[in-house]
């Protein structure tokens, strides 16, 4: 089926951006969220077809209430939700050790990264569970499945936290209907990580030979969301060239 009500956070750019064009050209009406406003008008204007634009913070739990209850009452239903929001903050590209991050920063990263989730999950199940249909995509990152140079431990933290609340929503709410996994992806050829520098190290360690493309996390989000995945819950999926494997 098509033409179900998809919602992304994070939409305005990189994976979230290509994620929606995926589900976009599905038939999917899509709802896009993210905290850059001039970012998200862009990106709706370049689907196929309107979309709504929400300007939000997805750690603000009044304005995630708000947002969720709007898109119920003016689609009637709710049926794919994929968490992408997500930040980590940039330290020369590099993993900053813990006693140097202050407590500012590490709240605000579990904020967005890992309460975010939560709020927009919490908000979105009742919707769900009475359409007794509904795809929940959260997103881990490789940072939350090993050591990484490159991530903090807050950032890391909140991707592997990730998992775990993945896990558990997941087994209370199969029998609604609803399935609940997570994309944990590699790194990406985005501007972000572009910033971090280093490729050409990383790619001579890398089995696929290449940095990944948003089309790649797209198809996994593709499938997740899709009637071919209803007996799938509760995973992870990798996505990351072969440079984890469980």
């Amino acid at each position: 089926m098509t033409d179900r009500v998809a919602i992304v956070t994070g939409a305005a750019q990189g994976i979230g951006r290509g994620i929606a064009h995926r589900l976009d050209a599905l038939g999917h009406r899509l709802v896009l969220l993210d905290r850059d406003a001039g970012a998200l008008t862009e990106a709706a204007a370049t689907l196929s077809r309107p979309a709504t634009a929400i300007d939000l913070d997805v750690a603000d739990p009044d304005a995630v209430s708000e947002a969720i209850g709007r898109v119920a009452r003016d689609h009637g239903r709710i049926d794919i939700l994929i968490n992408n929001a997500g930040i980590s903050p940039a330290h020369g590209g590099r993993s900053v050790a813990v006693e140097d991050i202050a407590l500012d920063e590490w709240d605000r990263v579990m904020a967005v990264n890992l309460t975010g989730s939560f709020l927009t999950c919490r908000a979105v199940l009742p919707v769900m569970k009475a359409g007794g249909w509904g795809r929940i995509v959260n997103f881990s990152s490789m940072g939350g499945r090993m050591r990484s140079l490159l991530s903090g431990a807050h950032y890391a933290a909140t991707k592997a936290g990730i998992i775990g609340f993945t896990r558990v929503l997941a087994g209370q709410v199969a029998r609604d209907g609803i399935t609940a996994n997570c994309i944990a992806p590699g790194r990406i050829d985005t501007p972000q990580s572009r910033s971090f520098g280093g490729d050409e190290t990383f790619l001579a360690q890398l089995p696929a030979g290449r940095l990944g493309a948003v089309e790649d996390i797209a198809g996994g989000v593709e499938y997740l969301v899709s009637d071919a995945a209803a007996y799938v819950t509760g995973t992870v999926l990798d996505i990351n060239g072969g440079h984890y494997m469980p």
